[in-house]
């Protein structure tokens, strides 16, 4: 038997016996767990509040010689209230967990996508605008740890920097690259403000400008995550007009 301490994301919880839930994290230490949490599910819990989803929490695990784990003591380290009083903000912070829930084994550590994760829910947190540019600067660079890159600095097939002065530009959905007029040959055809804008995001830089074309950069990257992942999620079904 052993007993550790990890930080964690609450990603999920589900309703176990009378009085107990099953919570699934997303550790720093451990990377995803799953571990029950006795009783929480009683008025009396203390416990129960601070096991949010979205939480960001200090939580110690007992775990037994067979490998189940429970959680004996939790401590919330950020709750996110901002984000969770926006709808708008929470639907985009359940798409992120849902994305990491759906894609990250359990018990192999994941440190950068744990940092990443934070990151983007403090980032939401604090800012007054919609985050829209924060989700696809999270999804360019969780597909880069789950070792799907995708290069929007030059042509993929003749390697031409990329600038303004492209007379066409193309996205090739296979391989995640950016392409030229003159390589392309399956590529989705996209316009010049959203190549040089998802060149700007990948490196970190979000101008608010770019929120103008959001939707655009959000279908390719979206285009490029469903062929990729195969996987469908709940989140993004909700209308949020």
């Amino acid at each position: 038997m052993k007993k550790y301490n990890v930080r964690a994301v609450v990603l999920k919880s589900l309703k176990y016996r009378d009085s107990d839930k099953i919570f699934t994290l997303l550790s720093k230490e451990k990377g995803k767990i799953s571990a029950i949490g006795r009783g929480v599910r009683k008025i009396s819990s203390r416990r129960n509040g601070n096991l949010d989803t979205l939480n960001l929490i200090s939580v110690s695990i007992h775990e037994d010689r067979v490998g189940f784990k429970s959680i004996e003591e939790v401590k919330t380290i950020e709750s996110f209230k901002n984000l969770k009083k926006d709808f708008g903000k929470s639907v985009k912070a359940y798409y992120l967990i849902e994305l990491v829930h759906k894609s990250i084994e359990e018990d192999e550590p994941v440190p950068e996508v744990f940092n990443l994760l934070v990151k983007c829910l403090k980032a939401l947190d604090k800012n007054n605008y919609s985050g829209d540019l924060y989700i696809s600067y999270f999804e360019i660079n969780f597909m880069k740890i789950l070792g799907y890159q995708m290069g929007f600095d030059k042509c993929g097939i003749c390697g031409k920097k990329l600038d303004d002065s492209w007379k066409e530009y193309y996205f090739n959905v296979e391989n995640g690259s950016i392409e030229c007029g003159d390589c392309s040959k399956i590529g989705l055809s996209i316009s010049k403000g959203a190549a040089l804008a998802l060149n700007r995001i990948s490196n970190g830089k979000l101008e608010k400008d770019d929120q103008k074309i959001f939707e655009e950069i959000d279908k390719i990257l979206k285009m490029y995550i469903g062929r990729k992942l195969e996987n469908k999620f709940k989140s993004l079904e909700i209308d949020l007009d």
